[in-house]
């Protein structure tokens, strides 16, 4: 669907929607710390043979939230239009409505984790994308496309894909658990993962900001049509490494985590390694094929962001061991180490050398994290 949208869309209002999305990823970084990260052990765990009514809990915690984030994503939208930034006072505006009904579908669909049934997740994403693309199409064909409505057909899309999830999960009854217990354990575990996930936001999103603020958003643009192609790699593993921290916490005696640790890290970096050789070989054609020629001058950094999905799968498997052993506090340290690196040489790079200086920056800063995690995993386990 991005690929889509950084075809149909001008650069400047394609750059304004990864922009506003990298700022809405901060947002759901947190929630998934405070909401998801702490279910995937919880459910997994001492509210196995309640989900149904924790859940619920959850849920209602999570329209809280997510109506504080939509009126802060629509100030923020008035204060861009207001001020003369038309690109990005639409996208937040936009925002405002996609973001509480997202990060709805993001936890829905980890509940489906919970229960071993990633077909159920899997079916709820392929009918979010169908759902997405005919929205987006429509609008397309419509002439109505365009930074603000791509994200209320996201809206639309998610909310439909979550709603029918829940029903698939449904339970007659649900067994009544206590919000006071629920919110005390997850902020006990979540404080720790609210500041990983703060700073595990800034390695990855924070060239989203610094491009437009040095080189305009056409910058931001380049970057989000390289990182497109990461994606199915990306959320391939995201989705396979939502299985591991409740298999982890099966596993949780010595030899057994060790080797389901080793063995879920060779598939994830034989899946890595397989998808740098295609990207080496064949991403030029690919960047002129599904861009129509408008990104083509970028691809030259592609063969170097291959390289990426390898450290993230070191960090996404140590991270989990963490997790697992709820250990949390290690996780913060390690992204806040990531994030200082970031914000650092990240923003020196990015200011001198533009795109390519972005590409250096996220691949140095996931080699330092996988070195980081894989130490701090070994020594936990």
């Amino acid at each position: 669907m991005s690929i889509l949208l950084a075809r149909w869309l001008e650069p400047a209002a394609y750059g304004a929607f990864a922009t506003a999305y990298a700022v809405f990823l901060l947002l759901g970084t947190l929630h998934t710390a405070l909401w998801t990260e702490p279910m995937l052990v919880y459910g997994s765990g001492r509210f196995r043979e309640v989900f149904g009514g924790y859940q619920r809990v959850l849920l209602g915690y999570h329209w809280r939230f997510g109506a504080l984030i939509g009126l802060m994503f629509l100030l923020l939208g008035v204060g861009f239009w207001t001020f003369g930034g038309r690109e990005m006072g639409f996208s937040f505006l936009g925002l405002a409505v996609a973001a509480p009904a997202v990060l709805y579908l993001w936890l829905v669909r980890r509940g489906a984790y919970v229960h071993l049934n990633p077909r159920l997740a899997a079916l709820g994403g392929g009918l979010y994308l169908s759902l997405f693309l005919g929205l987006a199409g429509f609008l397309f064909r419509a002439q109505l496309l365009n930074e603000a409505t791509a994200f209320l057909a996201m809206a639309l899309a998610s909310a439909l894909a979550a709603e029918a999830i829940r029903w698939r999960l449904r339970e007659r009854a649900p067994t009544q658990v206590g919000p006071s217990e629920v919110w005390a354990l997850h902020w006990g575990y979540g404080r720790w993962a609210l500041l990983a996930g703060a700073f595990s936001w800034v390695p990855g999103n924070i060239y989203y900001l610094l491009l437009p603020t040095f080189h305009g958003l056409e910058a931001a643009a380049q970057f989000k049509a390289l990182m497109n192609l990461l994606m199915p790699i990306l959320h391939f593993n995201g989705a396979l490494g939502s299985l591991l921290v409740p298999g982890m916490v099966r596993a949780k005696t010595g030899d057994d985590l060790k080797r389901f640790a080793k063995l879920s890290l060779l598939v994830f970096l034989a899946l890595a390694l397989g998808y740098w050789i295609v990207l080496t070989a064949l991403g030029r054609e690919l960047m002129e094929w599904l861009y129509e020629g408008k990104y083509g001058q970028a691809s030259v950094w592609l063969p170097w962001l291959g390289v990426l999905p390898l450290f993230a799968s070191v960090v996404l498997v140590a991270g989990s061991v963490l997790r697992a052993l709820e250990k949390p506090q290690a996780v913060a340290a390690a992204y806040g180490l990531m994030a200082g690196f970031a914000a650092t040489v990240g923003v020196a790079l990015v200011r001198v050398h533009g795109l390519g200086g972005a590409v250096q920056a996220l691949l140095l800063t996931n080699a330092f994290a996988a070195f980081a995690f894989w130490r701090l995993a070994k020594g936990k386990g």
